[in-house]
């Protein structure tokens, strides 16, 4: 039977090249070697045939004797028994002779095809590129990277797999053009390097018998069974490292011989190209801070290939793609960094696409569609360590949503661990976890407060200049074009008129939403029809232009006030976060602030915040008196700050003593503590309503700018908060004016008392808190 179908190639089995090899060894000085020589050539003599060959594998298998002495020289008899190795035919990898023991692993291998039958297909449905390899690098000397790893694994009755590594020795091979064959030119390699998978395309350039295979093929195998298991075992337990990028460069770069070869990646979100998690990694196919659309990244072929299709895309001939694509942005930016080859390849992260890892070369054809296989033995690690930065890049936007947007205080962060562990502990019994609410209890509070003084009513004036402005321009406008005498632009500004005066005399809360009204239905739309209508076009723009484009209205004093807020909330927040932490170094303790019109802060201190230190009420006394400090400081910071502030606004600050112990609740779906159960309540109520609260008796507010208030409601804490004051007034941080007031019947609270103090706005600020240690020294 004739060797199977051999497409391009006339293939023969013939034992030339080792007849000269025999030839080649009389002329050694070792007397064995020619011996051995002189014994082969004697058998080619008695055998003509084994020289001119045949394309019948039964012409060489049915002299059993003559190929055994035959083979004995290149299958030592010594070493059957512990060499994988077989004498197979040329391009079809048939076996026609081999070793004992690999012929124990075909006789007990669960198949009866012969398991070399798809060696060197790189996939199911490829075709083997072995030979046209030798072909382009032997006979025309292209120097194409075809060199990668060949493994086998074979399977027998009992479903044990094995692996082996593959050597092939092609010795014994000629391959020479016959008549019909084509002269493979540079150009023609391009196209099969682009197409390698393409079998019509090398079919084209390799018809039919257009060249000759001549000789036999060794196979050697080596069985890797036990160093694939260690290899697995590692890339289970072996993490990457963060700072392991420029091995992993090298690494590739080993992998593809290509000491130059170049790695970048970017990700895909949302249909836009963005920034690689990993910011190790360079962007080569995108400039820096181009943002850049998957449907404008390259030609309809690449994108729908990548975005789509999720599969990879080669680009062996950098220069030759920028001809054909009449040179797109993918094509510039590759030339322009000198880039002659490319490949890019799709990552998908829990099924979609996540990123693209990008490959480079300085010379065309370095990276192609063959030597792309090499990834298949390192694409599983790429996967691995891809979901791995994803993993930590979803984890890392967990920790900022955590630590801006969350109130889960490190000073509690014991007990959510506590719980975390116990709720695993649970799951991985088997049982139903729940994850248990978590309560402290008797925990003493402490609020406090910096807060703009009269910031609603500065927000209504900034309102109402804005407003008042933006109705005079709105009217001067009109008046330009009344000439035209319409009753209707009369109509307008009589309503102008109405509006200003209603802004002058009677400000309400409706009136901002009137007005904006009364601009997005009629004035807006005339303005924008005088625009396309007119000559005289500079001042409505102008004025159009400096609108809102969200509420249509003028926004230039009410900016002002805005950033005024901000910008004293900043400073606050910040300068109060810097002194928690001294504070912290008390007792470790429950901290929390808002930003209002100024910054709120709760303090809840108590045995149950930790398990390390012993609680003591000297404890609570410290951090009252690092609170009034700190409040102090605050302000006066303000202050120092304010000329930097648009607008001048006044501060006031606050403090609720309060001496019942209460619990405090963690509340799951609003993500932070809140007081817990009806007694408890008591404390915001009071908390929340002392703001506004007057002095009783009177009209007066109680919190004043530039004064210090603290409410409480026994005299236990009067006695407590004056020896504070008193040192405070030698420390000059507070005047000498010490005012004892009793407040309004509250809802829900009554008896409250205060003590107001006036605040030094130039106070020098000590490097360290005060103490109880300090109140005994003065």
């Amino acid at each position: 039977m004739k060797i199977r179908d051999k497409g391009p190639f006339k293939v023969i089995i013939s034992f030339r090249l080792l007849k000269e090899k025999f030839e080649a060894l009389l002329a050694s000085n070792n007397l064995s070697v020619q011996k051995q020589a002189e014994q082969a050539l004697e058998l080619f003599t008695q055998h003509p045939k084994l020289i001119t060959g045949t394309d019948l594998k039964e012409d060489i298998q049915n002299n059993t004797a003559v190929l055994d002495q035959l083979m004995s020289f290149v299958f030592p008899t010594t070493l059957t028994n512990n060499e994988i190795k077989a004498a197979v035919t040329p391009y079809t990898n048939e076996i026609f002779y081999c070793s004992s023991r690999l012929q124990n692993i075909i006789n007990k291998a669960n198949t009866d095809e012969n398991i070399f039958i798809d060696l060197y297909k790189d996939y199911e449905d490829s075709f083997d590129l072995f030979i046209y390899a030798i072909i382009l690098n032997v006979y025309y000397k292209y120097q194409v990277d075809f060199e990668r790893p060949k493994t086998l694994s074979i399977t027998d009755k009992n479903g044990e797999r094995k692996r082996y590594r593959v050597a092939f020795n092609a010795d014994f091979i000629d391959i020479y053009p016959n008549k019909n064959a084509i002269e493979i030119t540079k150009e023609i390699l391009d196209e099969l390097l682009t197409n390698a998978d393409k079998v019509e395309v090398w079919e084209k350039y390799f018809p039919k018998n257009s060249w000759t295979i001549e000789g036999f093929g060794i196979v050697n195998l080596f069985d890797t069974s036990l160093d694939e298991r260690i290899d697995d075992f590692k890339t289970h337990l072996i993490e990457p490292n963060t700072e392991s990028f420029q091995y992993l460069m090298e690494d590739i770069r080993r992998i593809f011989n290509i000491p130059d070869l170049q790695l970048g990646s970017y990700s895909v979100a949302d249909n836009v190209i963005t920034p690689p998690f990993d910011r190790s990694f360079d962007m080569l196919t995108i400039l820096p801070n181009e943002k850049v659309g998957v449907g404008k990244y390259a030609c309809n072929h690449i994108n729908n290939g990548l975005f789509k299709d999720c599969k990879p895309v080669i680009i062996s001939n950098v220069e030759t793609y920028h001809k054909q694509t009449n040179g797109n942005r993918l094509s510039k930016i590759l030339l322009d960094r000198g880039l002659k080859s490319a490949a890019l390849i799709p990552i998908p992260i829990n099924g979609e696409l996540g990123f693209i890892v990008e490959l480079a070369a300085f010379k065309p054809n370095q990276l192609n569609a063959i030597n792309m296989v090499k990834l298949d033995a390192i694409m599983p690690f790429i996967l691995s360590y891809s979901r791995r930065t994803y993993s930590e890049y979803q984890n890392e936007i967990s920790a900022v949503i955590q630590q801006e947007c969350t109130a889960i205080h490190p000073s509690v962060e014991w007990r959510f661990q506590e719980e975390a562990r116990q709720y695993i502990q649970e799951r991985n019994y088997g049982e139903n976890p729940v994850f248990h609410e978590i309560v402290f209890k008797d925990v003493v509070p402490l609020f406090g407060q910096v807060d703009v003084v009269g910031s609603s009513n500065a927000r209504n004036e900034a309102i109402k200049l804005d407003l008042t402005k933006q109705l005079e321009i709105s009217k001067k406008l009109l008046i330009g074009r009344t000439k035209i005498n319409l009753p209707f632009y009369e109509q307008l500004i009589f309503q102008i008129d109405n509006y200003l005066a209603s802004l002058n005399d009677n400000f309400t809360t409706n009136s901002e939403h009137e007005i904006s009204l009364f601009f997005e239905k009629q004035l807006i739309p005339l303005f924008e029809h005088f625009l396309h209508n007119s000559k005289n076009k500079i001042e409505l723009e102008e004025f159009l232009k400096s609108l809102d484009k969200t509420t249509n209205s003028l926004y230039l004093a009410r900016k002002s006030h805005d950033e005024t807020i901000k910008m004293g909330n900043e400073a606050l927040a910040t300068f109060l976060e810097k002194q928690q932490i001294k504070a912290q170094a008390i007792f470790p303790h429950y901290f929390e602030k808002f930003k209002t019109d100024g910054v709120e802060h709760n303090l809840y201190v108590g045995q149950s915040i930790t398990k390390q230190f012993h609680y003591h009420p000297t404890v609570l006394y410290n951090l009252r008196l690092w609170q009034l400090q700190v409040t102090c400081e605050m302000e006066a910071m303000y202050y120092e700050k304010q000329k930097e502030f648009p607008l001048q606004l006044e501060v006031a600050s606050l403090i609720l003593a309060y001496n019942e112990p209460i619990s405090i609740r963690y509340r799951m779906d609003e993500k932070q503590f809140d007081v817990d159960g009806a007694y408890n309540v008591r404390f915001e109520m009071i908390k929340k309503r002392i703001d506004k609260a007057h002095i009783k008796n009177t009209n007066e507010r109680l919190t004043q700018a530039h004064k210090l208030c603290v409410v409480y409601s026994s005299k236990e804490i009067e006695r407590e908060y004056l020896s504070y004051f008193e040192f405070l007034q030698a420390k000059n941080y507070v005047g000498q004016n010490i005012e004892l007031l009793e407040l309004e019947e509250l809802q829900g609270a009554s008896g409250l008392k205060a003590i107001r103090v006036d605040l030094n706005k130039e106070l020098q600020k000590v490097s360290d808190i005060f103490t109880l240690e300090d109140i005994q020294a003065v």
